[in-house]
């Protein structure tokens, strides 16, 4: 490599040596192997920001323990195909005010780009900065953020690419001080950048529209877009706010720049924002401008001559585009399974806290939770907690909302799953994946390693039965009440129910699937293999269906001659619920001719970073004025006198922490559904308590607190005890006996936050106990 690299602090360009090679690319057939690959490299840090098309975090290289940022880019919200070209156009660039690429990694949900880490935001956030004060840059102050804006533009259009997406976001800082002579400007994000031939012009839409110029609105431009949307910056930098606002102003109204502007900032930037495109100046005529080329001296500039914010007209305010909630917790999410797979290898004994006096969880955030087993009765002493000592009645099933038909097809409309097909010929209708779904039966989860692709889930476990000749165990018949017979061909299972962990599972399809005694069978439930089947779903059209599958191995063996005859030899018939089985021991030849999928095994074995996460639900907020209106809601009484407002309205619904629903008279109203795990210690007469909290700056809370989380509106209650067992308690789930009793402490009452709604309060109640911890962690995706 070279002298240069892209921590050059020259702010006009670099005439010194840059490194010529490219950077690395590392791309495995094997997922598990792409994600090994990043973090042997790098330890991942405290999240730097977020956009539409992915998160950036930092990362330290392991070797060096220098500083970088990783850029991984959500295969969700972009197609796989843009994300490559993306990767491989950053690894070839080489200019100090575009952002260095050290590595690309292939993951399974994310492609991983390693790069420069700049410290100082962006330079909307230091406008930001700037507004608080109420006034403005000093246009002088600004010249060498403009050049070096320019110069990486020109960088760009020189290797005949177009960047389509340049705004302020996107130019990170190496330091807070936008107006510091040394202050370094490097474009990135290039998710929307393309190669142009001469001559050609483009028709896509992407970027931010609030950039575009008046022929990216007719979807017939060229790079002079990229011109435009600098201009655009400019000119917020001058006056905080946009130039225009819609499409109609942007190809109309004339630009006015304030009065305190020097005539050649103001030449500068109307040359960038004539509506014209042949008119408009070229990146390289930026940089001879008088006001960019270096050669003019800083003016004396009178404090009482800058002119504040406020005083200049024009669109809308500079922002920051807000992420999605609920993409934003589900990068989070896959980035916590990225860590804990390459924190420990030893998957069956990583979630031990159910081993612990007491333990502590901490969070990204800087947050911690602090737990304690605690004798029952202390429980009773504490206001916080006597709610769940008292005996409560369960809610009758009418008096609980349920899932909104509409609202649910609406959320598998958003996913390509066309509706109007269920519920014709062999065809479910919509209201039995509702139940499924509610019941816990199935689940619909995101598969993050594609674009925007949703799944149903169905959770399996198989056995792998062996006897004393190491023959296999398998199920050739299975006979229906109703006098029909189904060849099978397969290895005996069950679905897993939402209650059990795999030890109840496994005893069950013993003694209930195969009318074997427990006694009989030795499990290896530490080695429990995990594999993924995707098939077609005739039941419900367009929805693939993803089974996860435990495949527990066992050993059949008994000393008991009336039993050995029964059930070694060639097979026996087992019945169940009126129907039967007929069950056959095979050599290991013959099950390799039947090539037995769990048998052999394959490559789809989920680790904790599974591409499978929960999906986005809720409504934005455009979605949820026209909802309320639909119910004659009168929208404008949000957002005052206490009331929340529909942005915030918006993102409980897409966070999970409340729903909507209707009452049993087709009213509308907002259910908030809490769920609460008492962990017993089944030798001593203790519960698992959180005994405090500490957040960021000085919050502490001493309240003693149930485990819990909300409740999703598509996740059954036992799931959701699942999921705390693992996120916050780092408590592997397959270690916990759930007991099947819920109890259901429910109010409806009005709330001054939602009005023209009723409110509906949920709490859940469920106890658990620990079982044997020598089984292996539930896979999470």
């Amino acid at each position: 490599m070279g002298t240069c690299q892209s921590a050059c602090h020259n702010p006009c360009g670099c005439g010194g040596e840059t490194g010529l090679l490219p950077a690395p690319i590392w791309e495995s057939s094997r997922p598990d192997e792409a994600i090994a690959n990043l973090l042997d490299h790098y330890r991942l840090g405290e999240i730097l920001g977020e956009g539409s098309f992915g998160v950036v975090s930092a990362c330290q290289e392991i070797v060096s323990g220098n500083e970088y940022a990783v850029k991984l880019v959500d295969k969700v919200e972009s197609p796989l195909a843009d994300i490559k070209r993306e990767a491989q156009m950053m690894a070839m660039f080489n200019h100090p005010n575009i952002v260095k690429c050290y590595g690309v990694f292939y993951d399974t949900c994310f492609v991983c780009i390693v790069m420069s880490k700049f410290d100082g935001g962006d330079i909307v956030t230091a406008l930001q900065e700037r507004t608080k004060l109420r006034s403005c840059f000093a246009d002088y102050d600004l010249v060498q953020v403009k050049r070096q804006m320019a110069l990486a533009i020109e960088y760009l259009h020189l290797q005949g690419v177009v960047h389509r997406d340049i705004k302020g976001d996107n130019f990170l800082l190496d330091r807070p001080a936008l107006t510091d002579p040394k202050c370094q400007v490097v474009l990135a994000d290039f998710g929307t950048a393309c190669s142009l031939e001469p001559g050609e012009r483009l028709s896509q839409a992407c970027g931010t529209k609030s950039f575009w110029s008046p022929e990216f609105y007719s979807l017939f431009y060229t790079q002079k877009v990229d011109i435009w949307a600098m201009g655009v910056i400019c000119y917020g930098l001058l006056t905080g706010r946009f130039p225009f606002k819609g499409e109609i102003q942007t190809r109309t109204k004339e630009v006015v720049l304030p009065a305190h502007a020097h005539p050649d900032c103001v030449e500068l930037i109307q040359s960038m924002l004539r509506k014209a495109e042949a008119e408009r100046a070229d990146a390289t005529t930026l940089l001879k401008h008088r006001w960019l080329d270096g050669t003019r001296k800083r003016p004396f500039v009178r404090a009482d001559s800058v002119e504040s914010f406020t005083s200049v007209e024009g669109g809308a305010e500079f922002f920051e585009e807000a992420v999605d909630q609920g993409v934003k917790r589900r990068r989070h999410s896959l980035l916590d399974r990225m860590q804990m797979e390459h924190q420990s290898k030893d998957r069956p004994y990583r979630l031990l806290n159910h081993e612990a006096r007491e333990f502590a969880q901490s969070d990204r955030h800087g947050r911690t939770w602090h737990y304690k087993w605690l004798p029952r009765n202390e429980m009773r002493k504490h206001q916080s907690m006597r709610r769940f000592a008292a005996p409560a009645r369960p809610a009758s099933p009418s008096t609980v909302p349920g899932v909104e038909l509409p609202l649910f097809a609406q959320f598998l409309s958003e996913y390509n799953i066309k509706t109007a097909a269920f519920g014709s010929g062999k065809a479910k209708p919509l209201a039995a994946l509702a139940q499924e779904v509610e019941t816990g039966a199935s689940r619909l989860m995101l598969d993050a390693a594609e674009h925007k692709k949703l799944v149903r889930v169905k959770d399996v476990v198989v056995l792998k039965l062996v006897d004393d000749k190491e023959r296999l165990l398998i199920e050739v018949e299975e006979h229906f009440s109703d006098g029909r017979v189904r060849a099978t061909g397969r290895l005996p299972g069950s679905k897993k129910e939402t209650h059990e962990n795999l030890r109840q599972t496994a005893r069950r399809i013993l003694e209930e699937t195969l009318n074997l005694e427990p006694a009989m069978v030795k499990l290896d439930l530490a080695g429990a293999e995990y594999q993924h089947q995707e098939l077609d779903s005739p039941s419900f059209p367009g929805l693939r269906t993803v089974y996860r599958k435990e495949v527990v191995s066992g050993h059949v063996s008994t000393k008991d001659p009336k039993r050995r005859e029964q059930f070694l030899g060639s097979g026996w018939r087992a019945t169940e619920r009126g129907g039967s089985r007929m069950l056959r021991w095979i050599t290991e030849e013959e099950a390799g001719s039947m090539q037995l999928e769990e048998v052999e095994g394959n490559n789809n074995a989920p680790s904790v970073s599974s591409s499978l996460v929960l999906a986005p639900i809720g409504l934005k907020e455009p979605e949820l004025r026209q909802y309320l209106e639909k119910l004659q809601v009168d929208v404008s009484a949000y957002g005052r006198d206490g009331a929340k407002s529909l942005k915030e309205f918006s993102e409980e619904l897409i966070k999970g922490e409340v729903r909507l629903g209707k009452g049993e008279n087709g009213e509308g109203c907002v259910v908030s559904e809490v769920v609460n795990l008492c962990i017993k210690n089944s030798q001593k007469d203790e519960v698992l308590l959180q005994v405090k909290q500490v957040g960021p700056g000085d919050f502490v809370s001493d309240k003693l607190l149930l485990p819990c989380a909300s409740r999703r509106p598509d996740e059954n209650i036992f799931l959701v005890v699942k999921r705390i067992l693992r996120r916050s308690l780092h408590i592997n789930p397959n270690a916990v006996c759930l007991d099947t009793n819920v109890t259901l402490l429910q109010e409806y009452r009005s709330s001054v936050a939602y009005p023209g709604l009723n409110f509906v309060e949920r709490e859940n109640v469920i106890t658990a106990t620990i079982d044997n911890p020598d089984i292996p962690e539930e896979s999470e995706g």
